[in-house]
This record gives C-alpha cells, sequence and structure tokens, in this order.
C-alpha cells in the first residue's frame, strides 16, 4: 500500500489545543504554527476546541478549524473532529495539552487510515490532588493512553521526570525546548516607563515575571529583597524591586508583609510584555518548581542578566558561561539567592554588566530560536512516519 507521505509529498500536520486564551503554552503553540508555514513541504491545518481566544487573531491567515466545544458535557464536537481528521487526512496530529491530546488519539486512532499522535506536555510537578475533578479524570485518562501515542514531547527533561514519576509510559519521550520571538522580545529604551513608574533612570531595576503561586516563592523574594536593601544602607534608594503577573491577595499580603518598611512594585498581570522586560537590569525567578521558563527566556531576549533557582531548565536558559557573578541557587535557599543579587550587583553600571545584557541576549538568539525549536520538533514528527 502507498503511504500517504508518497501520494502527497507534502506532510500534512494537523496542530492542536484547547483554546487561544492567554498563556505560555498558547504563545508556543502559535509561534510554531507560523513557524511551520515557512516550510513549503507542509501543509498545516490548526483545530482548537473553542473559539474566541485573545489570540485567536494571530492565525487568521492560517486554516483553522474551531470544533465549538459548547461546554464541559458536550461531547459531540469528537463527530466533527473525526470528519476533519479524515476529509483532511493529516500525516499526524501534534497536540498540545491533555484535552487535546486525549481527543486526538481517540479521533485520530479511529479512522480507517489511522495518522500518528503526538501528544504535546507543557507543565510538571502539577500537584495532582488539588486538581479540580475534571482536570483530574483527564490527567489520570492521559496517563493510560500515553503508551499508545506514538511519541511525547516535552518543553523540560524536568517534566519527563514528572510524568514517569506518576506512572506514565514514557519511553517515546522527547525534550524540545520551547522558542523565543527575539524580533518581539527585544532591547528597548525603557526611560518614558520608569518615568511612569516612578523609577529614577539610574534606578537598578531586579524584576520577577510569574503569576503569584506557591510554587514561583514570591516570599522568598521579598524576604531576600529586604535582606538585600537593608544592606545598602543609604543606598537603597538606587535599587528597585518589579513583579509581573497575576496577584493573589494572600500571597501579595505575605510579601508586603515580609518586605516592611520596604517596598516592591506589584504592577500585576501585563498583556504586552515585551514593553515591561526592558525596563529590568536583572530578571530574577525564585521558583521552587518549574518546566521550561518562557519569562526567564523572553526577559534575557531583552537584555535582562539572569539570577534564576536550578529548577527545571531554568539553569539551562541562564548558563552562558558566565563567571564574573553567581546566577544560579538553590530553591528556597534565600542566603543563596542574595548572595547572587549581590555578586551581580557590585558590576552595575559598569562595561562588564553591559557585556552581559548583550551576552543574555546572544544565548537566547542561539540557543532558543522558534527555527531550532521547529527543526527539532519536525525532526520527531518525521521520525514517527
Amino acid at each position: 500500500m502507498e503511504s500517504k507521505t508518497t501520494k502527497n509529498p507534502k506532510l500534512k500536520i494537523i496542530l492542536a489545543i484547547r483554546s487561544l486564551n492567554f498563556g505560555g503554552a498558547e504563545r508556543q503553540w502559535i509561534l510554531l504554527a507560523k513557524e511551520l508555514t515557512k516550510h513549503k513541504e507542509i501543509e498545516l491545518h490548526l483545530c482548537t476546541l473553542y473559539g474566541g481566544g485573545e489570540l485567536e487573531s494571530e492565525i487568521h491567515t492560517i486554516p483553522h478549524t474551531c470544533l465549538e466545544k459548547k461546554g464541559r458535557g458536550d461531547f459531540s464536537f469528537l463527530l466533527r473532529y473525526y470528519k476533519l481528521i479524515k476529509t483532511f487526512n493529516p500525516d499526524c496530529i501534534y497536540a498540545f495539552m491533555p484535552e487535546m491530546n486525549i481527543f486526538s488519539l481517540l479521533c485520530g486512532k479511529l479512522q480507517r487510515n489511522a495518522c500518528k499522535v503526538i501528544f504535546g506536555f507543557r507543565s510538571s510537578a502539577i500537584n495532582v490532588s488539588k486538581l479540580p475533578f475534571a482536570s483530574k479524570l483527564y490527567f489520570y485518562t492521559q496517563k493510560f493512553l500515553s503508551r499508545y501515542a506514538d511519541a511525547i514531547i516535552c518543553n523540560s527533561q524536568d517534566a519527563i521526570n514528572f510524568y514517569k514519576s506518576k506512572g506514565y509510559f514514557m519511553k517515546k519521550a522527547f525534550v524540545v525546548h520551547n522558542g523565543i520571538d527575539t524580533k518581539r522580545f527585544c532591547p528597548s529604551d525603557s526611560s518614558a516607563l520608569r518615568a511612569e513608574l516612578g523609577i529614577a533612570q539610574d534606578c537598578f531595576v531586579f524584576g520577577i515575571s510569574a503569576r503569584m503561586h506557591a510554587v514561583k516563592d514570591y516570599p522568598l523574594l521579598a524576604l531576600v529583597a529586604k535582606e538585600f536593601l537593608e544592606s545598602l544602607g543609604s543606598k537603597k534608594d538606587k535599587v528597585a524591586f518589579v513583579s509581573l503577573g497575576k496577584s493573589n491577595l494572600e500571597i501579595l499580603h505575605t510579601c508586603t508583609e515580609l518586605l516592611a518598611p520596604y517596598s516592591m512594585k506589584f504592577l500585576g498581570a501585563k498583556n504586552a510584555m515585551e514593553h515591561y522586560y526592558p525596563l529590568f537590569d536583572c530578571i530574577v525567578s525564585t521558583s521552587y518548581t518549574e518546566s521550561f521558563s518562557n519569562s526567564i527566556a523572553e526577559g534575557m531576549a531583552c537584555g535582562c542578566v539572569p539570577i534564576v533557582s536550578d529548577v527545571g531548565e531554568s539553569k539551562v536558559i541562564a548558563n552562558f558561561n558566565q563567571d564574573s557573578y553567581q546566577f544560579c541557587f538553590t530553591p528556597k535557599d534565600s542566603k543563596g539567592a542574595l548572595e547572587c543579587l549581590k555578586s551581580l550587583y557590585v558590576l552595575k553600571n559598569s562595561a562588564q554588566f553591559t557585556k552581559l545584557k548583550e551576552q543574555a541576549r546572544a544565548h537566547i538568539i542561539k540557543e532558543f530560536s522558534p527555527k531550532n525549536m521547529t527543526e527539532k520538533t519536525l525532526e520527531i514528527l518525521k521520525k514517527k512516519l
């Protein structure tokens, strides 16, 4: 029997995800979709469960089917998905996230000419016991079906280790690091934003970009910030700490108390992050669990010098062989984090610090480009056909 790739010289791919609301996974999905369209040998079709996401306008030039799932109890969309797969006749489906992984496997493998189905895992260190019932059901269903996926693509080795520890079948798992759009995330003049926020132009800014969740360990940053500011004495006004990310009132209250009598600028969630990263001189990550941190890489692409906890791929992202300061510390180690901040701060206003900013961006361009991500993804997809 002739293979589909023999009959059709183009590699036909369905790229599927739940929705296109704002999120790290969704942005990676869109970035991958745009990169795949640059390959003339690929025929791409996008598929989502729900329509109307804030990011949907970014894919308007790419063929896209919304399955119009009506709610949690609606499964009529499965017939529509089955028909889409039958009509498009893809060589493979690459899905992101549990729901689409499961539905893609069910609808893809039931076809007369079953296509390959690739699962995409975008997280790790999930507290399964605290998941809502529906999410918990998807987690365990995905676990059962993991051995039937033709491959599993994770964005970090930490994710592979996590799912393996939960009993998932991970023998066909691969790591493909996220790609960063370095045209969007790039250095820019932050003087107007500094003036708007009341931050002096000569002020050194330590910034964090993360939602206020327990695993991001905001309290540790608050504690370290206070100790660091206290160590500066009369020069403390020359340093600012800024936070970007969705707020949590309980964590915010804890941080405010820990920081007193000092403060941090909590700016909340922002859509156009590329306008805020250039405000930072240093991007800090204090997480005690992480898969692949987009915010570290995006910040570095904007010229921020990184200081990170050694979790997930954070150390890999932040390491460009710099030896002029300590850039990495053990998770939950406030003393180690403080030493990192101090070791970098002494380099402020120096030619060496300017070079570090340039090297940080160059590292992201070289190691985490959308092109690299796409080529590694295609290598896996083609290997499984």
